[in-house]
């Protein structure tokens, strides 16, 4: 029985130094792979880096032992890893074919903005199992069957290639890590290389040195990083667009705000605009603030806005009423007043035709940022210029799919409600059950009545889906309407509410939720994302058909009197189709967010920006040279707070504890063991070694714990001053000529004493 446990101790003991063995040739490659994946992951869609880098630590670690495993069989294994890679490959097509069901293929999703398009639970498991066991076997073969820093050397360039194709700034905290753990595999898997004699390498030795200097390397390298200002920023809008939603039609590929986009910003901050400008727009009527359209979304996912998907060579866009527009609900409504002898309004004070001229000699986008209005170009469709796509009204300007918008140049003629019409409107106190209930009475005998109806309901099926909309929010819009008696005051009194109750503009601000609820009812703080959000979400939540609109709120006058539209002046806002009108724009944003933009520098301009700025790169140094300088120091920083320590105890634990710290000393620079030394082994093994030996300490410790002595003030305190005077040859080993010449002097010194 003892031979039989005595063999399984040695089976244990030789399993786990095996296992050891294992886990110190496997730690640098899958940390190296596990940061990748992180890398990679939080560009695509960054709530899901943290999980799907716990799973790929894990991952990799089941098939390096898999590896291990199938390399002992050879042929065997050869032929079963062939399999494996078959199946990843055949499990990622697949699901990257099922993605396509979506409506969203593959490349869009790969360029597609982080936190918006990136959300793709099947693209991104494809990504996963099929990347990943790429990237593992790489990893594997290069560190544990052959070494070659080459070939470690193209995982850690996964990453940069992904950051530079999608065209956004890899973090600097990324770069320094990914370069520190393949500098960590170079050294560490080189020394460890299974394919070499290992007498001929040795065994990695991890002293000090080697662990100073990584650390050292990673904040120094941090830091110089995170000092350097970036040139310049890209505002949230442009990061959202979709490469390549537009790329077949437009044969544009500059990406950014030159096209559409799938799928809307992101409603949270966290990211910096700049003054960049974009265009101009020629304004001879002086509007205060002039929103140009780029895009409305349909659907609200929970975190973003998604426009429906219109593929452009199965749906025709052009009609003669695209979108029903203002003028037709005017004239159809004035129709039906005169067939019913009914007295409404003067319907010829009802809009005003106007025009404005947007330019500039680069910007070329494939849709014309123009006002809600627009009229779009009444000729065959071989001949548009310019077109409404789809029931958004959202206005092409380019109709053939390899064709390239020029740079914009453009008079846009479109219709503007009057303000008289508008105050007569209010005063009607009509809402959208009451208009659907007169179109209802009427529309079986009149055209101009089921076009209208026609419309309104249109909008209604379109523009009211409530996803998204909580108890909260339907209570809130409630209470904020209890005394409206239209849909226009409706609409008023929401704008009204953010505008009077303490809401916040912030292009900075990343909330700890990303709720729509956690905006309205606790942080009260985001920017245009945020706010059109909430009231689409809020109108909706009241019946009444409303969208999200993205585009830009031209209002920074020049010298001679045109609008420049800047990077900074995205914007969202919302449209609602109020009754007897149609689609009326409302801007919920607080006011204060035409203060972050201007002349001297965007959103994130201006001398506090950049004080800021260079305060927090001089803090990030600061933290990080005494990080350094810790680690440095970190044994004599230990000392320091062990002879604090001794000065608050009893002689006796003094003495004990300092011997035992003596014993610590020589075993760290040893690196082994030697608490089992007794004090005659130790005495002679530090004169050996380093010429000295604290004498005094040893001989008091010794009487001390053995002999029940009870040492004197005194007594300490010299062995005391001993050992401090040895301490710099105990804590390090000496060089040999150092050790002899200490042998010399403190051999006479005994003498000394003895005699």
């Amino acid at each position: 029985m003892r031979y039989t446990k005595k063999t399984q101790n040695n089976k244990s003991k030789k399993l786990r130094v095996l296992w050891q063995e294992r886990l110190n040739r496997y730690i640098c490659p899958i940390m190296l792979g596990s940061a990748v994946c992180y890398s990679i992951i939080y560009i695509i869609y960054s709530p899901f880096a943290l999980s799907y880098t716990f799973a790929a630590f894990f991952g990799q670690l089941i098939l390096f032992v898999l590896f291990d495993k199938l390399k002992e069989k050879n042929i065997l294994g050869a032929l079963v890893y062939l399999l494996l890679l078959t199946f990843s490959v055949m499990y990622a097509l697949t699901l990257l074919f099922r993605g396509t069901w979506t409506g969203v293929d593959p490349v869009s999703w790969f360029y597609g903005d982080n936190d918006t398009s990136g959300y793709h639970p099947v693209y991104m498991r494809a990504l996963f199992v099929g990347g990943g066991f790429f990237l593992t076997s790489i990893l594997y073969y290069f560190t544990q069957v052959r070494y070659r820093s080459m070939g470690v050397m193209l995982c850690t360039l996964f990453p940069f290639v992904v950051y530079a194709k999608r065209g956004d700034p890899m973090p600097e905290i990324m770069i320094t890590l990914i370069i520190t753990l393949f500098l960590a595999v170079m050294i560490h898997n080189r020394r460890i290389d299974p394919s070499k004699d290992i007498m001929v390498l040795g065994k990695l030795q991890y002293d000090r040195a080697y662990i100073i200097s990584f650390a050292v390397f990673i904040s120094v390298t941090g830091a110089l990083a995170m000092s350097v200002k970036k040139p310049t920023y890209r505002s949230q809008l442009e990061k959202s667009a979709d490469f390549f939603d537009n790329l077949l039609f437009t044969g544009n590929v500059g990406g950014g705000y030159e096209n559409t986009s799938s799928r809307s910003s992101t409603r949270r901050g966290g990211f910096g605009y700049s003054s960049t400008p974009l265009f101009y727009v020629e304004d001879k009527e002086n509007h205060d603030v002039l929103y140009l359209r780029r895009q409305i979304y349909d659907i609200f996912d929970g975190d973003v806005w998604i426009s429906k998907k219109r593929n452009f060579w199965r749906d025709t866009p052009y009609s003669d009423n695209a979108e029903y527009s203002s003028i037709d609900i005017f004239n159809d409504f004035d129709e039906i007043c005169r067939e019913n002898s009914i007295e409404f309004y003067d319907m010829n004070k009802a809009y005003t035709s106007k025009s404005v001229r947007v330019y500039d000699k680069q910007f070329a986008p494939s849709y014309l940022p123009s006002p809600l209005g627009t009229v779009a170009d009444d000729v065959p469709q071989y001949a548009l210029k310019y077109f409404k796509y789809g029931p958004s009204g959202t206005v092409m300007r380019v109709r053939s799919w390899n064709e390239t918008p020029k740079p914009l140049d453009d008079t846009v003629n479109y219709n503007e409600i009057t303000p008289y019409f508008y105050s007569e409107i209010r005063a009607s106190r009509i809402k959208g059950e009451d208009y659907e209930f007169l179109l209802d009475r009427i529309s079986l005998d009149s055209d101009e009545a089921l076009r209208l109806k026609t419309d309104y309901m249109s909008a209604k099926n379109n523009y009211t889906d409530k996803t998204g909309v909580t108890p909260r929010i339907k209570e809130l819009a409630q209470q904020i309407t209890k005394d409206c008696d239209s849909d226009i005051k409706k609409a008023e009194a929401i704008v009204d509410y953010f505008e009077e109750n303490g809401y916040k503009y912030s292009t900075e601000y990343s909330p700890k939720d990303n709720s729509v609820d956690y905006f309205l009812f606790e942080s009260k703080t985001g920017y245009c994302a945020g706010y059109a959000t909430a009231m689409t979400l809020m109108m909706r939540a009241l019946d009444i058909p409303a969208r999200y609109v993205e585009g830009f709120a031209a209002f920074e006058r020049m010298q001679n009197g045109d609008i420049i539209v800047r990077d900074g002046h995205a914007h969202a806002f919302v449209e609602v189709y109020v009754p007897i009108t149609g689609w009326l724009t409302f801007d919920p944003t607080v006011s204060d967010y035409m203060d972050y933009s201007g002349e001297s520098g965007g959103f994130n301009s201006g001398w506090i920006f950049v004080a800021l700025f260079w305060l927090s790169r001089f803090f990030i140094v600061f933290i990080v040279l005494f990080f350094v300088i810790f680690v440095l120091l970190l044994d004599r920083i230990k000392e320091m707070l062990l002879r604090i320590v001794l000065l608050f105890m009893p002689v006796k634990k003094r003495v004990l504890k300092l011997y035992a710290n003596l014993v610590r000393l020589v075993s760290f620079s040893e690196k082994d063991d030697r608490s089992y030394y007794t004090v005659k082994m130790i005495k002679e093994h530090l004169y050996e070694t380093r010429g000295v030996a604290p004498i005094l300490l040893a001989d008091l410790f010794e009487k001390t714990a053995f002999g029940g002595y009870e040492p004197t003030e005194a007594e300490y305190k010299a062995a005391y001053k001993q050992y401090k005077k040895y301490y710099k040859y105990i804590r390090k080993i000496p060089k040999e000529k150092t050790v002899l010449a200490n042998k010399a002097v403190f051999g006479q010194r005994r003498t000394d004493e003895t005699v």
